[in-house]
């Protein structure tokens, strides 16, 4: 599971950073052609943010965190899908900044899954003391 847990967050945030060069190309009015890459990515960022969410709730993050996760990846297609027909005109702007701040979002919750379960002391996930080693690492307080 550990190693779900990983790949998972790997591919929100590569899926996700790539989204945003994307959205920022296509706000320029740029590289067009590549929106149906970027909804493909946008499925498969939210599908590793659900799969994160499922397998960081199973490994003891806390249940809230895991199910705002989830309705917050129903949210983003829900509205990138549908943002060309809300607020059309010059304060589209609004809309699209919210798509961004709403995958950014989403990859801060990625990010707090995965800080939920080092706390909760499970896996090396980065960040651990590897077995074997004699030096503990010193957290300031």
């Amino acid at each position: 599971m550990k190693i779900a847990i990983v790949v998972s967050r790997a591919v929100v945030g590569i899926a996700g950073a790539v989204q945003v060069v994307l959205g920022v190309l296509f706000w320029t009015g740029h590289a067009t052609a590549l929106l149906p890459l970027h909804m493909i990515l946008g499925a498969a960022f939210v599908l590793a943010l659900w799969t994160l969410a499922v397998l960081c709730a199973r490994a003891g993050a806390p249940l809230g965190l895991a199910l705002t996760a989830l309705v917050w990846g129903l949210l983003i297609p829900v509205i990138g899908i549908a943002q060309m027909g809300i607020l059309p005109g010059p304060g589209h702007w609004v809309i699209r900044v919210a798509h961004l701040l709403m995958g950014l979002v989403a990859m801060g919750l990625a990010g707090a899954l995965l800080a939920a379960v080092r706390r909760v002391g499970h896996a090396p996930l980065g960040g651990e003391p590897q077995p074997g080693r004699d030096v503990q690492p010193v957290m300031a307080r």
